[in-house]
């Protein structure tokens, strides 16, 4: 293993009893403070009958009515543009973001300046000195910026820290990959499907970044960079160690990979993290699968408490190897409580789907799952497109039933395949839509 690198040696190190009596002192405070800013959780909090003052120990947390993305977008639509949850004076705001709107309405975000240069610094030096980034890295930003986070504080952060960037937004992909050999690029971040879209672009171009100067790709976005064939075929594109990304736009970036790749750390000094059954919304063991529930312990502007992010996640509170304590989440995101499936009487993560298809080297790493209306006597479909275009197609069919017994036999379903013209399958810079509901 590489030199293991800190931002916070004795914070990430410290025993877990430590680390717990420091949460439960930040959420106290944090409750406090929404308590006295925000009309939202003044109201949430009265009528559970609850006061900051009630919190006494971790455990008592469970007492806290949880956030749901739709208490924000109601609270923006009565009380437009910011809502009512928000805990500042529009007017300090300096930095504005939306979500993406996949699952419904945009949630605004905004942050002040103490949230955008102090809080996501903080949060991002722990990814910089997690992955072993270097102020005399060179970061490639291929991605355009706008109202979406993506990449924003990330490329800031690093920035703020001496760390140089190399801005890749308005180009074609084979530009950008001509621009990260010219710039000497050492380090690139995306979306683990555009990262392999890119690695797969300069291949063609007959310029494999392998041959660059890429030494870590950061991805985030989507379950990929710890979908295990996932991984192996991005760290084989480009010759590089690929590292997970974990936030969202509402409550900031949580978590990150160390260089000893045994799952995503979450920054516990930052945020407190739960993990409960998607049924009962009670507790599950270490271990087990559940959903993460997150409170931002440092934010200002608009400090999320017990956020139901939806992200399925394991729990590992076992020390690292890198020597941090901050619990682990085993294979970082599982996938989302609400884009697991049912068929066949099965719960569907399609990142379960995702790493079987590319542990098959006849198709390429585009793929598409269209999932029948429940009673309609269809069966799940798997799109794929063949890997090259001179594959015979005696070749293909035996890889499509190889990948029908693998999906029957880990999964316990029988798919369809479906083979597709090399370029049907629509490709993403942003997060991959994937998963097809029909009506």
């Amino acid at each position: 293993m590489e030199e293991v690198t800190y931002w916070r040696k004795e914070m990430e190190t410290l025993p877990r009893e430590k680390l717990a009596e420091l949460q439960l002192k930040r959420f106290k405070e944090r409750m406090q403070y929404v308590y006295e800013r925000s009309p939202m959780y003044q109201r949430k909090f009265d009528m559970a009958g609850i006061k900051p003052d009630d919190i006494r120990t971790l455990d008592e947390i469970e007492n806290i009515p949880f956030t749901v993305k739709e208490e924000l977008r109601e609270s923006q639509a009565e009380h437009p543009p910011w809502g009512d949850f928000i805990c500042i004076d529009p007017e300090q705001g300096v930095r504005v973001f939306q979500t993406s709107g996949t699952t419904g309405i945009p949630v605004k975000a905004i942050l002040n300046k103490k949230d955008w240069t102090v809080h996501y610094y903080e949060e991002f030096m722990h990814f910089m000195y997690g992955y072993g980034i270097k102020r005399s890295d060179i970061l490639f930003v291929p991605f355009n910026f706008g109202l979406h986070i993506a990449w924003w504080g990330f490329s800031a952060a690093l920035e703020q820290e001496g760390v140089m960037i190399v801005p890749g937004g308005g180009q074609s992909s084979q530009d950008r990959v001509r621009n990260i050999v010219e710039w000497g690029a050492t380090v690139v971040c995306g979306t683990p499907t555009y990262m392999l879209h890119l690695g797969e672009t300069a291949v063609k171009m007959g310029q494999p970044l392998t041959e660059s100067k890429v030494r870590i790709v950061v991805t985030a976005g989507e379950p990929g960079a710890n979908v295990a064939a996932t991984k192996r075929a991005i760290e084989a594109l480009w010759g590089a160690k690929c590292y997970d990304d974990l936030g969202s736009t509402e409550a900031a970036n949580f978590g990150f990979e160390c260089i000893a790749q045994r799952g995503t750390h979450l920054i516990e000094s930052q945020f407190y993290a739960e993990c409960l059954d998607v049924e009962t919304l009670k507790p599950v063991s270490p271990g087990e699968v559940g959903e993460l529930v997150i409170s931002n312990l440092c934010c200002e502007s608009m400090p999320l408490l017990r956020y139901r992010i939806k992200d399925l996640v394991r729990f590992n509170l076992e020390p690292c190897e890198c020597g941090r304590t901050f619990l682990r989440l085993d294979g970082g995101v599982l996938g989302r409580s609400d884009d697991m499936f049912q068929y066949a009487g099965v719960n569907i993560f399609p990142s379960a789907i995702e790493n079987l298809v590319r542990e098959v080297d006849e198709f390429s790493n585009d793929y598409q799952l269209v999932v029948p209306r429940m009673g309609s006597g269809k069966r799940l479909t798997i799109r794929v497109e063949p890997a090259q275009s001179d594959i015979p197609v005696k070749k293909l069919e035996e890889a499509s039933n190889r990948l029908v017994e693998t999906v029957k036999f880990r999964i316990s379903i029988t798919p369809a395949v479906e083979i597709s013209a090399i370029g049907d399958l629509p490709r993403f810079e942003g997060k991959a839509r994937r998963v097809i509901r029909e009506d």
